[in-house]
């Protein structure tokens, strides 16, 4: 009897064996999120497409911050990653597991999609060199240390200005956790200059024009390229072909998929379909108005 209950022990264990191997495991879709929005609705379309070409489940995940993101990459536990472009470059110092494929492209006659501005609400600070000048009386907001157009870049900008050490060169540097109150703490005098993403800096201004009169505009950005998509390097070639290809046609053959995922990105908004990159894509941020930058030590600071 103990003999026929070991053989049937034994034929259920390779059954469930035999089951468990022949059950593809889940791609794993990753981003991050952004102020309340975690951004997985936005990707949930997406996943639903991916399951359908590829046969597999597709599990969806937000990281609560870049930082977390970026260490999840790291650690191998993402497939799929929707991430900004300061979490790329950040992430591409040391990448072992992910490639960018594509990003999104912005229409050509696209205005002010993706930039960051620099303002101010001191009287005597009119333009770049009166910054400099006033560096040390100045207290400085960035948004947030994973922001591409609220850190990165004006801190790319001062770098090329020669300010290498704003969080010491400056009075004060503090960050306003998002755009909106960023800009708000601007305007109450909390801070005497800030860096925005464009796009909310025109929103404030067209829904109350009277702002023109207390915040000056010093600077405005070239655009800012859109962070990437990326794939783990583990993926079969065959399966990594498909989900490139599937992006690039989803402006053809899924818009509504499309129009999904650019919902959770503001900077996204006038951009129409995805385009193939590789990483050299983003070599543009090692020079800002021409001059160089110190790219490499600014991402330094930021890495967890």
């Amino acid at each position: 009897m103990t003999y026929f209950k070991t053989l049937a022990f034994s034929f259920i264990a390779v059954l469930v064996l035999m089951i468990s191997c022949g059950k593809p495991k889940p791609l794993r879709l990753a981003t991050y999120t952004y102020a309340t929005n975690d951004r997985m609705a936005n990707l949930e379309p997406l996943a639903a497409m991916l399951e359908a070409r590829l046969e597999r489940p597709v599990a969806i995940k937000s990281y609560p911050d870049v930082a977390s993101f970026i260490s999840g990459i790291r650690s191998n536990e993402v497939d799929i990653a929707l991430i900004n472009t300061l979490g790329y470059l950040l992430l591409s110092l040391d990448n072992d597991h992910m490639e960018p494929v594509a990003t999104l492209h912005v229409k050509d006659d696209a205005k002010d999609n993706y930039k960051t501005v620099l303002l101010t609400n001191q009287e005597g600070i009119r333009n770049l060199d009166d910054l400099r000048q006033y560096q040390s009386e100045l207290a400085v907001q960035f948004v947030a240390e994973g922001s591409t157009s609220g850190n990165l870049v004006p801190r790319l900008l001062l770098s090329s200005m020669g300010i290498k050490s704003p969080d010491t060169q400056f009075r004060s540097v503090t960050y306003g956790g998002n755009h909106t109150s960023t800009f708000e703490r601007l305007v109450s005098g909390e801070s005497q200059v800030c860096a925005i993403g464009s796009n909310e800096y025109f929103q404030q201004i067209t829904t109350d024009p009277s702002l023109l009169s207390s915040i000056d505009l010093l600077w405005i950005s070239d655009e800012i390229p859109l962070g990437p998509v990326l794939l783990n390097k583990a993926l079969i070639a065959q399966d990594q072909e498909l989900i490139t290809n599937l992006l690039l046609q989803l402006h053809v053959d899924r818009k509504d998929v499309l129009e999904s995922i650019k919902d959770g990105w503001s900077e996204a908004k006038q951009a129409h379909r995805y385009y193939a990159i590789t990483d050299d894509y983003y070599d543009d941020f090692r020079k800002v108005n021409g001059n160089s930058t110190d790219l490499a030590d600014i991402l330094q600071l930021f890495k967890k």
